[in-house]
C-alpha cells in the first residue's frame, strides 16, 4: 500500500505533493521504455560467423537475455507503483478547492521556485502573508487527513 511510504502524516503530505511529479513521469514514459525492452527481446542479436573462434562467454546471448526480461519486470513494478500512488493521490486531490490546490501547488509542488510561493499567490487570491500562511497550513492539514486519515 503506498500511505505506508510516508508514515509520518504532515511530512509524509509534503513528500507524496513532491513525488507527484515523478510519478507522472514514470506513468508517461514506462509504456515506451517497455516497448523499447520488447524490440530488442525479440530481434536478438545474430552470432557474427568468421570461421574464428569465439572469445566471449557461450552463454552471452542468454545472460542479455534474461537481463531484458529482469529489465522488464523492474518497469513493470515501477509502473504499477505509480498507477496506485495516482490513484491514491489523485482521489484526494481532486476534492479539494481550486484554492487549496493553487496554493498547496506553489508551495510544494512547483520544485525551486517555493522561496516565492507566498508572493505569488498573495498577487494571484488578494491575501495577506500571514493570511496565506494560515491557508496553507489548513490545506495541508486537509490533504493529510485525506490521503492518511485522523
Amino acid at each position: 500500500m503506498i500511505a505506508w511510504m510516508y508514515l509520518d502524516k504532515p511530512a509524509g503530505t509534503v513528500a507524496a505533493m513532491r513525488d507527484y511529479d515523478s510519478m507522472r513521469a514514470v506513468i508517461n514514459n514506462t509504456p515506451d521504455e517497455i516497448k523499447e525492452v520488447y524490440e530488442r527481446l525479440s530481434a536478438p542479436r545474430d552470432a557474427k560467423l568468421t570461421g574464428l573462434p569465439s572469445a566471449r562467454s557461450q552463454q552471452a546471448s542468454e545472460d542479455k537475455l534474461a537481463a531484458q526480461i529482469d529489465k522488464l519486470d523492474v518497469l513493470r513494478e515501477r509502473y504499477g507503483s505509480a498507477v496506485e500512488y495516482m490513484a491514491w493521490f489523485d482521489a484526494a486531490w481532486g476534492t479539494l478547492e481550486d484554492n487549496e490546490q493553487m496554493i498547496l501547488r506553489e508551495f510544494y509542488m512547483t520544485g525551486d521556485q517555493r522561496s516565492g510561493a507566498s508572493a505569488r499567490v498573495e498577487c494571484a487570491i488578494g491575501y495577506c502573508e500571514r493570511h496565506i500562511r494560515r491557508m496553507k497550513d489548513k490545506a495541508l492539514a486537509r490533504l493529510s487527513i485525506l490521503l492518511f486519515g485522523k
